[in-house]
């Protein structure tokens, strides 16, 4: 179990740099290349086609053309490269087993007070679906500059990435002390063709909401604190951030696995991850800057 456990978390972790001549830039999962990055309009969506990804405009018209990226194994940074962790540095996670298809996977969270010290750091909070190949769908809070833009301030909107390219709503600000609800929805599945069709947004922040198809299961599901360029603690907001309300369905209906969330934290640069409340039904997994 230990060694499960120990291969799960460098799949869930984001990828390591892979080469210091390519344009490198933030985005909500892995380090990504300055190319193969898309802007999904307002009203648009995604939709897997053989090998292409179609970006589709809200009346159905494709407007780009991505190469699906092959499947990619993530991994921690070395801790010898880093002051403090680059990552996923705190989270927790379910693994689904498979027989039952997660349909809906939902939680509720406040806005953290902006950073007291701004080096110019990139903090993500989300929750998400995942596989074990990296990818991975989340409706996402973010402080700093990503692939989507960005600044010192929160702003929060959806990202797909799988292990080439990356997909995300524009970004819409918020602000400190703000609810949101981040709800990811399975919308339909074909087992002839093996296609699952996603919605990941916001409920409540319009132009949030990301449409896709992925030609494989997404079985994780985590909630998590990402970070990068994190030169001190004061870098982070203080005090912890509560992912609350925390349910998860699924397509079975009354064929419910145990759900029984795994906490993971860098604790040697002082973070935590615990879980207040497990199971499927109204849990709460809180983490501690």
């Amino acid at each position: 179990m230990r060694a499960l456990t120990a291969l799960l978390v460098g799949l869930l972790a984001p990828f390591t740099i892979a080469s210091p001549s390519v344009k490198r830039v933030f985005a909500p999962g892995p380090y990504r290349a300055a190319t193969n990055i898309y802007e999904i309009p307002p009203c648009g969506s995604l939709a897997h086609v053989g090998s292409k990804i179609h970006v589709l405009a809200a009346n159905g018209t494709v407007i780009h053309v991505a190469t699906a990226g092959a499947p990619t194994v993530g991994q921690f940074k070395s801790a010898v490269s880093r002051d403090l962790m680059d990552g996923w540095v705190a989270f927790a996670y379910f693994l689904n087993p498979g027989f039952s298809l997660i349909s809906s996977f939902t939680a509720t969270w406040e806005v953290p007070p902006l950073p007291e010290t701004d080096h110019g750091q990139t903090i993500f909070l989300f929750n998400a679906v995942q596989n074990y190949s990296n990818t991975i769908l989340q409706p996402v809070l973010q402080y700093g500059p990503s692939v989507a833009g960005g600044g010192s301030f929160w702003a929060v909107a959806s990202f797909f990435l799988d292990g080439v390219n990356t997909f995300h709503t524009p970004l819409v600000r918020t602000s400190p002390g703000a609810t949101l609800n981040g709800a990811l929805i399975l919308t339909g599945s074909s087992s002839s063709e093996s296609i699952f069709n996603y919605t990941s947004q916001f409920t409540n922040i319009p132009g949030t909401t990301l449409n896709t198809s992925v030609p494989a299961l997404l079985n994780v599901a985590a909630a998590t604190l990402e970070a990068y360029n994190i030169t001190a603690l004061s870098d982070y907001p203080a005090g912890a951030t509560v992912f609350s309300g925390i349910n998860v369905e699924f397509a079975s209906g009354n064929t419910k696995p145990d759900v029984a969330w795994r906490p993971v934290a860098d604790t040697a640069d002082g973070l935590g991850s615990t879980v207040d409340k497990d199971g499927a039904v109204d849990a709460q997994i809180t983490v501690k800057y």
